[in-house]
């Protein structure tokens, strides 16, 4: 069998289909096609920790890159919450 790194790359289309593992039956390898796995990951739901400002974010051990959002405690413009913040 060939190493996968000698095949040809191309634009996948939504019917194209790619191998996987169902790791929530016993690891059986499986076909998902590109389609199931764009509507899987449209469907995620982040939930993000909520810090009332850099500083406290900072406190609560985020590291600069990770994201939080505004509790709406701080001072302004962070005084309305749900605001998304990348710590720096």
């Amino acid at each position: 069998m060939a190493k996968i790194s000698t095949y040809a790359t191309a634009t996948p289309t939504l019917t194209d289909i790619l191998l996987g593992s169902d790791v929530g039956s016993s690891d059986a390898t499986k076909n998902f096609t590109v389609q199931t796995i764009l509507a899987l990951a449209s469907s995620a739901v982040i939930t993000l920790p909520k810090h009332q400002d850099e500083a406290a974010a900072t406190a609560a051990g985020l590291v600069a890159g990770q994201l939080y959002q505004t509790t709406g405690g701080g001072a302004a413009p962070l005084n309305a919450a749900g605001i998304v913040m990348v710590k720096q």
